[in-house]
């Protein structure tokens, strides 16, 4: 949210569209010194004040959830940043009201949210009572049920945000989603490294022979891929002098490369076929043991779907 224009955009992409025509300026993201020291530690945060027209502003807690299981009672963490955040905007002397407050959170989680979006959804009471509980509603982005192509149109948000569902996303399915993922940052260098670089940063180091693997196999762009991979393993320290290898070393490299892309592929699709259908006959395995890259690709996106063992060859 640091980088220039990823707030703005994020606010003016996700937020309801009546609030984001009231704008009258970027976002302001405030001091650390804003948030209350009791819950610092204890939630992934960031506010921004957003001038509105008249004169007003209002305010945007962005909650940045990592969580994978327990998104039930997100809204109740919430709860207590929002207690905390009009407390202190309570403070001046002579406030007879205070402004909004919405909350944004970005869950990347590796299923989808199932969690509330309202908080009276939470509150056990019967239909006479209810109005009379607590309530308030969050704005959701649930980056796993985003398409990759419309996670976000600002090239930085969208390279963080693409990062941040890689990174949830289960290692026997990660090939199948970075081939798309490399495929729509290649014509933007400076967002594909700094898809990389988050990316490492949250994920680690054992994510990078996938990137490359999935860089292997474009059909566009690919050496300007292949070079801002390579220079981002250099600036990194991860290899050094790859842009002085041998013509021949560097064919050797890519074949080596190639075989194993295509032994990843076979593993990865081999767990999710036992995930989702139990066992894998024989007959199955052999076609596995003999399958090329295109095909094990193929396969692996369509058992991420297919009702049964039989769909998932059914075009192959």
């Amino acid at each position: 949210m640091k980088e220039p224009g990823a707030a703005q955009a994020l606010l003016r992409e996700r937020l309801p569209r009546a609030l984001v025509r009231r704008f009258a300026g970027p976002p302001e993201q405030l001091s650390e010194s804003f948030v209350d020291e009791k819950l610092e530690g204890q939630v992934a945060d960031v506010v921004f004040r957003v001038p509105l027209r008249g004169g007003t502003h209002a305010f945007v807690y962005c909650l940045v959830e990592h969580k994978r299981t327990e998104e039930r009672f997100v809204l109740v963490q919430v709860l207590r940043y929002l207690t905390a955040l009009y407390t202190q905007l309570s403070k001046p002397r002579g406030a007879t009201t205070l402004p909004a407050v919405v909350p944004l959170i970005v869950f990347n989680g590796e299923r989808r949210w199932r969690g509330p979006r309202r908080f009276s959804e939470l509150i056990d009471a019967p239909p006479a009572t209810k109005h009379l509980t607590i309530d308030f509603e969050v704005v959701v982005v649930d980056l796993g049920a985003e398409p990759i192509d419309h996670v976000a149109r600002h090239p930085t948000l969208r390279g963080g945000l693409l990062g941040l569902k890689a990174a949830a996303t289960p290692r026997a399915e990660l090939p199948s989603v970075l081939n798309p993922m490399v495929r729509s940052l290649a014509r933007e260098p400076s967002t594909l490294a700094f898809f990389l670089r988050y990316l490492s940063d949250v994920a680690g180091r054992n994510t990078l022979p996938l990137i490359q693997a999935a860089a292997a196999q474009q059909e566009v762009g690919k050496e300007k891929v292949m070079q801002t991979i390579s220079e981002f393993l250099e600036a990194k320290g991860y290899r050094k002098g790859t842009r002085h290898l041998h013509a021949k070393t560097r064919a050797a490299r890519e074949q080596g490369l190639e075989r194993g892309v295509e032994q990843g592929l076979r593993v990865s699709l081999a767990r999710v076929l036992t995930k989702r259908f139990k066992r894998i006959p024989a007959s199955v395995q052999q076609r596995l043991d003999t399958a090329d890259t295109a095909t094990l690709t193929r396969w692996l996106e369509a058992a991420l779907d297919a009702k049964s063992l039989k769909a998932v060859f059914s075009e192959g």
